[in-house]
């Protein structure tokens, strides 16, 4: 289906639940429908005539595959298509991104809805492939979004016996309260304990640094250092980011320096900062809004969060260019539209598309 086509489905399915449709948009809206069992079965769901779990799985994942980019996107001129804010109030679940997903170690989905996991003998695994953000909510009460190209691997028997997830990318987390069992996030070899708290943690094997930006509550850090683990409490605002020692370790190439020294690095480049906020907004989180952020990002860094976030490939041809950097809040709908505005506010660059791959100059 075209990406306009659904806009105005979207936009039809606004005013049907308003009651405000027009008889040419009533017809309109029968005519989308008519030839489209998946359609026909959503505008069903929201009449009310399918209510069971069954049905709201099935129609979230109708959801999923016709909504836009942007979750919360506004018009910003008369004729631009906008979202369904009546349907994201009245039908949250079908309006969270990927809440296809699972009471994880308690409930699954049957085979024919559940989102993909993949288990091995000690754990369970989500994945968001590039050009997607999964919604989930923990048997604990737990609620982690994922972000584009991450895996998050859950420990069997989460919520009865602990609660240890390992991260790979990043995530979002709200957790639920629990003194007993403490929250535990390994990410690139470091550990975050939490009891109950709002944190975002951003994880990439290929990225220099690990990021850890808190929200609400407190958390300990757990780096792994020369002389073992060492400790670093984290309050509300502060934003902590810990050198990726595998990163470190391939850079060390003098002969004198061995993996003590890279550890040592680790262990004393832990740097303090406070997260960033735009229009009210934590920078850090905009992503679960779907909203793109950069924040004085050089080129080569802002291209690899292009990839993720658009499942596209971009090369840079002119190494000059790697280190341009940009800053800006972005949701648009494809790479191509994020290029343009670049180009506008400024970038010295030039790009090519060939065979869907995207050449900077």
């Amino acid at each position: 289906m075209l990406a306009e086509e659904d806009d105005y489905y979207l936009e039809l399915l606004k005013k049907h639940l308003e009651g405000t449709l027009s008889l040419e948009e009533r017809d309109a809206l029968h005519i989308l429908i008519k030839d489209d069992p998946n359609r026909a079965f959503f505008l069903s769901y929201l009449n009310g005539h399918q209510a069971d779990d069954e049905a709201r799985i099935k129609a979230e994942i109708i959801y999923e595959k016709t909504q836009p980019n942007d979750l919360y996107l506004k018009a910003s001129t008369p004729n631009k298509p906008f979202i369904i804010r009546k349907i994201w109030k009245k039908y949250r679940y079908i309006a969270a991104a990927a809440c296809v997903a699972c009471l994880l170690s308690l409930l699954w989905f049957t085979d024919k809805y559940h989102s993909p996991v993949e288990a091995s003998e000690e754990w369970e695994q989500i994945v968001a492939d590039k050009g997607e953000r999964k919604f989930f909510r923990m048997s604990d009460g737990t609620e982690i979004w994922l972000n584009s190209e991450s895996t998050l691997r859950i420990k069997k028997g989460y919520g009865k016996k602990h609660r240890i997830i390992d991260l790979k990318g990043e995530a979002y987390f709200s957790v639920a309260k629990n003194k007993e069992l403490p929250l535990h996030v390994h990410a690139l070899g470091n550990e975050i304990e939490v009891l109950g708290t709002v944190f975002n943690v951003r994880a990439y094997p290929e990225e220099k640094k690990m990021a850890t930006s808190l929200v609400e509550g407190s958390v300990k850090l757990h780096v792994d250092g020369i002389h073992g683990k060492r400790d670093y409490a984290m309050n509300p605002g502060d934003k902590v980011e810990i050198p990726n020692k595998q990163i470190v370790k391939q850079q060390i190439k003098a002969p004198f320096r061995n993996d003590a020294a890279s550890s040592r690095i680790v262990a004393d480049d832990v740097d303090y900062k406070k997260i960033s906020a735009e229009n009210e907004e934590v920078s850090e989180l905009m992503w679960i809004n779907n909203k793109l952020v950069f924040n004085d990002d050089p080129l080569e860094y802002m291209v690899k969060k292009m990839e993720r976030w658009y499942n596209r490939t971009i090369v840079i041809e002119n190494d000059r260019l790697k280190e341009e950097s940009f800053s800006g809040v972005f949701q648009e709908r494809n790479c191509e539209q994020v290029l343009d505005l670049l180009q506008q506010t400024g970038g010295k660059f030039k790009y090519k598309v060939e065979n869907g791959i995207i050449y900077l100059k």
